[in-house]
């Protein structure tokens, strides 16, 4: 799994709806798994339009870097989990094909058939 630290700013609404501006926050992304980590408070935050969302319900609207490097971020995180869905779903495909070629073999072995091929004949 692929972690990424940044620091993140913009402008801040706590819960009590206080408004904060120009706020530094350190974070961690596993982009992968979409989790975004605040190292100060240890909250997982929720990203969505521009901003970044604490479970107590204050945000933090991203400046314009931020949001590119988030952005970045997040689809580099859906371009590996893209990989890994299509790696999965190759070793499916293969061990699917491996049974059904079992299958053939055990089938022809129980008729009588003396010329079964071998595995690699498949």
């Amino acid at each position: 799994m692929s972690f990424t630290k940044m620091t993140v700013s913009g402008d801040a609404t706590e819960a009590s709806l206080a408004i904060v501006l120009d706020v530094k926050r350190d974070i961690v992304i596993n982009a992968t798994a979409n989790i975004i980590i605040d190292l100060m408070s240890r909250d997982r935050l929720t990203y969505s339009q521009d901003r970044l969302t604490w479970p107590s319900g204050a945000y933090l609207y991203l400046d314009a870097p931020s949001r590119a490097e988030i952005e970045t971020e997040m689809k580099k995180g859906r371009v590996m989990s893209d990989m890994i869905m299509t790696g999965r779903q190759f070793y499916e495909q293969v061990r699917k094909r491996e049974e059904e070629a079992q299958a053939r073999r055990d089938a022809a072995i129980a008729s009588g058939q003396s010329d079964v091929h071998p595995i690699a004949a498949e």
